[in-house]
């Protein structure tokens, strides 16, 4: 097979005050109007979308075409993610049929299915995947030619943007696939000479002891990864890097969560742990009724692990994403709910997240 180079969009971005780079919104329309709304977005800014705007979100669909539109204004630009293929993969001749019907009817949620649900057509069996094709082709034209007509790099004076990450070298001689799906790129040794932008890998994966949803700087290797776990983490949110016109950088984040008031202080504790996806893998070496004990690759330790924490894939063992980290708060505190644990509840306070164990007020109706 021959090598699939990416395609790069350059840009002249020095009539705007402020570039706003942000990354993997997944299907969250509310939450991309909120970050827009949040920072005041105006024609006087430049907006570069970093990939991901589909799948696993519930709002795919009406995000592409929101998007879509924008980027008809020029000053709206983004970058293809691997997720935003899934809609150029229903014509590839790499995935059949029954791939496709497999993937739609995996329980995912996908962009694909949000098509198939508003033409009112079934896609249960391969038969009913080429009927959709056909459908979708027809009725979907102009989403299907803009996501098509993206680049994978976008490149300025100020930064360079890409989904998931480059390899040293031409821009105009990278690899198509690595631009899509490098993974951990933040952790790699090259040093570029201005700024990387990419998303793909949340930023969240590269804590070890504490959960930091926050926009992650390399600043050994002038990589900023910026995805924060939209419609993927209980701890969700959309982070962005603002470029000004006289050269700062600054970032910042959006989120839509439940808020809770905390009725006790509480402090940190030391030695936290914290396992999120990569680095999940656990190796059972004595399963009891409730817990096993458990040895962590990454931690290079044992640790006991709640059997209802495990789950299997690929004939191997993982634990859900986890933190022992107990977040300080004061009494009174108002702090972002993002779910129940096995002990007391998961908090967030400017994109920390830790365990709160005492009495707490729910102040909506959403946790």
């Amino acid at each position: 097979m021959m090598k699939k180079y990416a395609t790069v969009k350059y840009i002249d971005f020095s009539a705007y005050e402020r570039i706003i780079a942000i990354s993997d919104i997944h299907g969250d329309l509310e939450g991309f109007e909120g970050v827009l709304s949040k920072y005041e977005f105006s024609d006087q800014d430049a907006l570069v979308i970093v990939g991901d705007i589909l799948e696993k979100g519930d709002q795919s669909l009406p995000l592409l075409k929101r998007v879509k539109q924008l980027s008809e204004k020029g000053n709206v630009h983004m970058v293809l993610g691997n997720n935003d293929t899934a809609f150029s993969n229903l014509y590839s001749e790499y995935f059949s049929d029954e791939d496709i019907c497999h993937y739609m009817n995996s329980g995912k949620k996908t962009v694909l299915a949000e098509m198939a649900k508003e033409l009112k057509l079934p896609y249960g069996t391969a038969d009913e995947i080429r009927r959709l094709k056909s459908a979708i082709k027809e009725n979907y034209g102009e989403e299907y030619a803009f996501l098509n007509a993206l680049p994978q790099i976008i490149d300025c004076e100020q930064a360079t943007f890409v989904h998931a990450g480059i390899q040293p070298g031409k821009l105009e001689e990278q690899d198509w696939s690595y631009c899509l799906t490098a993974p951990a790129f933040a952790s790699q040794p090259h040093r570029f000479g201005k700024p990387l932008v990419i998303g793909h890998w949340p930023a969240t994966n590269y804590c070890d002891t504490i959960i930091d949803a926050n926009v992650y700087y390399n600043e050994e290797t002038n990589v900023y990864s910026i995805d924060g776990g939209n419609s993927m983490k209980s701890w969700r949110q959309i982070n962005c890097l603002i470029f000004r016109k006289d050269g700062t950088i600054e970032s910042g984040y959006y989120e839509n969560l439940p808020k809770v008031r905390v009725v006790e202080a509480q402090k940190s504790n030391d030695n936290p742990v914290t396992l999120t996806f990569p680095n999940t893998l656990i190796e059972i070496r004595e399963k009891r009724e409730e817990e096993s004990l458990c040895y962590v690759p990454h931690l290079h330790r044992e640790m006991m692990i709640k059997n209802k924490r495990i789950y299997s894939y690929a004939q191997k063992h993982y634990c859900w994403d986890f933190t022992t980290y107990l977040l300080p708060v004061e009494a009174g505190e108002i702090v972002s709910y993002c779910g129940k644990g096995e002990e007391g509840i998961l908090i967030k306070r400017n994109g920390i997240v830790g365990k709160y164990l005492g009495e707490y007020v729910l102040l909506d109706d959403r946790a």
